[in-house]
C-alpha cells in the first residue's frame, strides 16, 4: 500500500487532567441476583441525588423456588461475582443484594465469602443494613411485611427476632419466587404498609430488595407517623456511610434524611 501524507502524520496528543471518575463520592459494588429485576433500579433511584455515587453490578444464579436451602446454595458464588466488578479500580463497598439470602447465609458469612475475592472492602448487605438503620432510629418493637412463602418467613423472623428486636406484628405477600415478588405492585405496598404500621409498633421493616418500595416510603410514613425501612433503601444508606458520604437524600424516608 503506498505511504501517503495522511498515514504519515502523527496523532496529536490532547490535554486532559484526570478527574475522580464517576464514582468520585462513592463507588458501590452490587452483587445481584441472576433474577432480580428490582434491586438496581431502586437502589439508583436512592442514590440519583448523591453526586458522584455510583452503582457497579455483578450477579449469581438462585433457583426459581424460593426455599431456605436455595439460598444457602448461594454462598458458593459470592466469591466469583465480587471479583468481577471493576477488578482494576476502586471500590469503596460491596453490597450483597438478598436481605433472605443474607440471613439464611449468615452476614459474617456473606462477607467473608465476598472478601475471599475483594479483601480489605467494607461489605454490607440488606438485613445488617435494615437492623443498623433501625437501631439509628431507635426502633426494637417492629412491624415486618416480607413478600416470602412460610418457610423462608420463618428464616427471617428467627433471625430478626436473634438480634433483639420484637416482631410486634408480620406479613407476607407469600410469593413462590423473585419474579413474582417484583410484580407485586407499589399500591399493594403501600397498604399493607400502612395497615401495619398503624398498629403499636415503634417502625416499618419492610423485607426484600425484589419489591418497588421507593415511591411508596414517604408516603407510608406520612400516614403512619413512624419510621419506614426497606431493604433496598437501607442498603443505599449503609452503602453511602461506609463510603464514607454522609449526605442526606430527600424524599425517601427518614432513614435517608439521617
Amino acid at each position: 500500500m503506498p505511504t501517503t501524507v495522511e498515514t504519515l502524520r502523527s496523532w496529536e496528543t490532547m490535554p486532559s487532567t484526570p478527574d475522580e471518575g464517576p464514582a468520585a463520592a462513592a463507588a458501590i459494588g452490587l452483587i445481584a441476583l441472576g433474577n432480580d429485576v428490582v434491586i438496581e433500579q431502586e437502589l439508583r433511584a436512592f442514590l440519583a441525588g448523591v453526586e458522584g455515587a455510583a452503582v457497579f453490578a455483578s450477579r449469581i444464579p438462585l433457583m426459581l423456588s424460593l426455599s431456605p436451602e436455595g439460598l444457602r446454595d448461594m454462598e458458593a458464588h459470592i466469591p466469583r461475582a465480587a471479583g468481577l466488578i471493576v477488578p482494576n479500580d476502586r471500590l469503596d463497598v460491596m453490597a450483597f443484594g438478598c436481605t433472605s439470602g443474607s440471613m439464611a447465609i449468615g452476614p459474617e458469612r456473606v462477607a467473608a465469602a465476598v472478601r475471599r475475592a475483594r479483601p480489605g472492602i467494607p461489605v454490607t448487605d440488606p438485613v445488617s443494613a435494615a437492623l443498623k438503620g433501625l437501631n439509628r432510629l431507635g426502633a426494637r418493637r417492629i412491624a415486618l411485611l416480607t413478600p416470602y412463602p412460610d418457610a423462608v418467613n420463618r428464616v427471617v423472623a428467627d433471625y430478626v427476632d436473634g438480634q433483639g428486636f420484637e416482631i410486634a406484628e408480620r406479613a407476607s405477600f407469600k410469593q413462590p419466587n423473585d419474579p413474582a415478588i417484583a410484580r407485586v405492585p407499589p399500591e399493594a405496598i403501600y397498604r399493607a404498609g400502612v395497615a401495619l404500621g398503624r398498629r403499636p409498633v415503634e417502625a416499618l421493616f419492610i423485607s426484600c430488595t425484589a419489591l418497588r418500595c421507593s415511591s411508596v416510603i414517604e408516603r407510608v410514613e406520612q400516614a403512619i407517623g413512624k419510621p419506614v425501612v426497606t431493604s433496598n433503601q437501607a442498603l443505599a444508606w449503609d452503602c453511602l456511610r461506609l463510603a464514607g458520604c454522609e449526605t442526606a437524600v430527600e424524599g425517601y424516608g427518614r432513614l435517608m434524611r439521617e
